[in-house]
């Protein structure tokens, strides 16, 4: 239950008990967890990492380059593929520039950004489909 985790700082220890009606209930799970089982979670606060807004899975910490399509695109071909934007939203996080969501497999993010932005699901994103997505905002 996230109110059992309120307040709590990094560093401290609790002992979560969960009663059956909120875990596994009468039945439990066969050969795993018995039935009317009691959980009893041990848990400490290692580090607090904080999320992004609601509803984002990406966020940039900074102002977000005009010239962002051409830096992206860098074989300068005029067209990014899954494989080129990856590297570079990847590059941008390393560097402390953007943030992905935390807990997300990154590559499903990466990948449905990319989708998101390929607005004729051809495999790849043109400077047309970039600037139609950003002249929406």
């Amino acid at each position: 239950r996230s109110s059992d985790l309120q307040n709590m700082c990094v560093g401290e220890k609790r002992t979560v008990i969960i009663p059956p009606h909120l875990g596994y209930g009468e039945a439990g799970v066969e050969g795993e967890v018995p039935g009317s089982a009691v959980l009893v979670f041990d848990i400490e606060l290692l580090e607090l990492v904080s999320g992004l807004p609601e509803g984002y899975m990406f966020i940039w910490n900074e102002e977000v380059s005009p010239n962002l399509f051409e830096e992206i695109d860098k074989d300068k071909n005029g067209e990014v593929p899954v494989e080129e934007f990856s590297e570079y939203i990847l590059a941008q996080v390393d560097a402390g520039k953007g943030k992905l969501a935390p807990g997300f497999d990154t590559a499903k993010i990466i990948e449905n950004m990319f989708k998101n932005q390929d607005r004729n699901e051809d495999g790849k994103i043109t400077e047309e489909e970039f600037k139609l997505e950003r002249s929406e905002e």
